[in-house]
């Protein structure tokens, strides 16, 4: 009869495995190296490293949530070991991956995934917009809604200024001086724009304004925010 194997025995038959699976995984031969480590792990369920090499294994090889169970076996055994942790959360985060993606792909078949959209400064967005309403809506690539606004807005500004040059010419104009031709009188156009039917025209035309950068800060916003799951 063969004598069972002493307590030594078995430490340095794990050691050896670990180690023969260790120079597998720098080959990358994954499969063999989780072969040998969980070998290691049927010899002695409480070997921690063990444990934490399978879990590598297992996420190398795709395999997250197994991965994970193997690393909380080896905290339980080593709870001061806090790289665990860390590959704990590596093992989430390769998991969550794996379902969007399965989701993605779902939605894909399905006919529901939504085109990507790239990420837009919000900042960017509304100074174009501050320049030339309508601009930043082009830069977050609504171009249409874009075009739309500045037609809009140079239309009303056209309105406009015809309404206030009108208005201006019905006043009486003021005097030329002695060495300076008659220089715009500031507080006559302002008036003008801000009274009678001008008044209309220049406050759509500040609205449009204020619409156009707003707009075009919150959509850029929204891309910054987006999970990008690409999914309806």
């Amino acid at each position: 009869m063969s004598e069972e194997p002493t307590p030594s025995e078995i430490q340095l038959k794990i050691r050896q495995l670990l180690g023969q699976a260790t120079l597998l995984r720098s080959r990358g031969d994954l499969q063999q190296a989780l072969a040998l480590a969980q070998e290691a792990v049927a010899l002695d369920d409480d070997s921690w490293e063990a444990h934490e090499l399978v879990g590598d294994m297992l996420l190398a090889l795709q395999r997250p949530e197994q991965a994970m169970l193997s690393y909380r076996r080896a905290r339980e055994l080593n709870p001061d070991r806090v790289r665990l942790e860390e590959k704990i959360g590596r093992a989430a985060l390769a998991r969550a991956e794996r379902d969007r993606t399965t989701q993605l792909s779902r939605a894909l078949l399905d006919g529901k995934a939504a085109p990507d959209i790239p990420k837009r400064s919000p900042s960017y967005a509304a100074l174009y917009s501050f320049v030339i309403p309508g601009l930043g809506q082009v830069y977050n690539r609504e171009v249409a809604k874009g075009v739309v606004i500045v037609v809009l807005w140079m239309a009303v500004f056209a309105l406009a200024a015809m309404t206030i040059h009108g208005d201006l010419a019905l006043r009486p104009p003021a005097p030329m001086g002695t060495l300076y031709p008659r220089q715009i009188d500031l507080n006559a156009v302002l008036t003008a724009a801000f009274s009678g039917p001008s008044a209309i025209w220049t406050i759509g035309l500040v609205l449009i304004w204020i619409y156009a950068v707003a707009d075009a800060a919150i959509r850029a916003s929204k891309t910054m925010t987006s999970d990008h799951t690409g999914v309806v």
